[in-house]
């Protein structure tokens, strides 16, 4: 009975430590490939703004982009989405149509040029979602480079359009 009770426990114990090292492994993979998928996206918003600030569709000031911060904790392991923020006047918050197509075009001609590549045909780099808060421009840009942040993607555009199923 007791060697019996001793092979149980040594099996919980053996399932628990590999538990714990499968776990440790496979999240600092992910905050590999995170810490990689933001770097290229900071590098690809910074050349849309300066784009933008080029064709005067964003001033200088407009232009200044904040660190950004992930929402993949919101939305599960693999999401590689990017929050980005601006600071821009009360005028914005009538243009946030405009300067989303604006920012998706000018993503999408990076991506072309740098030849990103993405899981799903066309730009590798997609704006999310945008919005003004207190004078400032949030904008989530998602990096296509894996089916999570896709369904990410089709999860969002239902929450948007409920028509869409």
């Amino acid at each position: 009975m007791a060697l019996g009770i001793e092979i149980i426990i040594g099996i919980v114990i053996a399932w628990a430590v590999y538990a714990l090292i499968h776990r440790t492994i496979v999240q600092r993979a992910t905050r590999i490939v995170r810490r990689s998928a933001q770097a290229e996206t900071d590098v690809a918003v910074k050349a849309a703004t300066q784009r933008l600030i080029n064709h005067d569709v964003l001033s200088a000031a407009e232009g200044r982009v904040t660190p950004s911060e992930t929402v993949a904790d919101v939305w599960g392991r693999g999401v590689m989405a990017f929050e980005y923020t601006f600071a821009v006047g009360l005028a914005a918050e009538h243009q946030v149509p405009q300067l989303e197509r604006a920012f998706n075009e000018a993503l999408a001609s990076f991506s072309t040029d740098h030849q990103v590549k993405a899981i799903v045909p066309g730009s590798a780099f997609v704006v999310s979602d945008i919005w003004v808060y207190e004078d400032r421009l949030h904008l989530d840009v998602a990096y296509l480079m894996n089916e999570s942040t896709v369904e990410y993607l089709k999860d969002l555009k239902k929450l948007n359009d409920p028509a869409v199923q």
